[in-house]
C-alpha cells in the first residue's frame, strides 16, 4: 500500500509541475519561443508568436540559435526548390506575399512560407512584428477581405545558405461573427 501511495504522490507532483509549466508558457511568449527552439531541429533564428490582441517585446537583434550544433548543415534555396527570382527582397513584397497566401487559403488553420533574400530584410520583418506595423501593412486588409475576426500566428525563421531565410507562418484564422 505504501508503494502505491508513493507512486500516486510522484504522479501528482509531475502533474502539478506540468500544469505550472503550461501556465508559465501561456503568460510568457518569450519562454514559449525558447522552448520551441529546443524542439525544432536545424538552424533557426528564433520563434515569435503573434496574436491579434497581444503585444510583444521588441527584438533588439537577431541571434542565431544553432540547435543542431556546429555540424548542422544549412539548406540551400536549390534544395528547397526555390529560384533566386522568387525570393522576397522588400518589406512591401513580403506584405503582399503574406496577403496573397492568406487570401488563397482563407479561414482555418494552416502554414505558409516565404523566402527572404537578406538578413537586413529579416530584421525589418521582425521589427514590423514587434511594433505591430504588419497589422497595417497587410493583416487588417487581409482579415477584412476573407471575413476573419481574429487570428493567432507563430513565425519560425530558418537561416539558409548564403544568408537567405525561410519564414514559416503557422496561422489560425477564425471566422467573423
Amino acid at each position: 500500500m505504501k508503494v502505491i501511495r508513493a507512486i500516486l504522490y510522484v504522479i501528482a507532483c509531475l502533474l502539478v509541475l506540468l500544469t505550472v509549466l503550461i501556465i508559465v508558457c501561456a503568460y510568457n511568449p518569450n519562454l514559449t519561443a525558447k522552448l520551441q527552439g529546443l524542439v525544432f531541429r536545424g538552424k533557426t533564428i528564433g520563434v515569435a508568436k503573434v496574436s491579434s490582441d497581444e503585444a510583444y517585446e521588441d527584438y533588439d537583434e537577431l541571434s542565431v540559435n544553432a540547435v543542431g550544433g556546429a555540424n548542422q548543415k544549412m539548406r540551400s534555396i536549390e534544395e528547397l526548390g526555390i529560384s533566386e527570382d522568387s525570393m522576397i527582397t522588400t518589406l512591401e513584397d513580403y506584405y503582399n506575399n503574406c496577403h496573397d497566401q492568406i487570401v488563397e487559403h482563407g479561414i482555418g488553420e494552416y502554414s505558409f512560407e516565404n523566402v527572404i533574400a537578406t538578413e537586413e530584410l529579416v530584421k525589418q520583418v521582425y521589427a514590423s512584428y514587434s511594433t505591430e506595423e504588419y497589422v497595417g501593412g497587410y493583416m487588417d486588409s487581409t482579415l477584412n477581405e476573407i471575413g476573419a475576426s481574429s487570428y493567432n500566428m507563430d513565425l519560425l525563421v530558418e537561416e539558409l545558405k548564403d544568408k537567405h531565410f525561410r519564414l514559416t507562418h503557422q496561422i489560425v484564422l477564425n471566422e467573423g461573427d
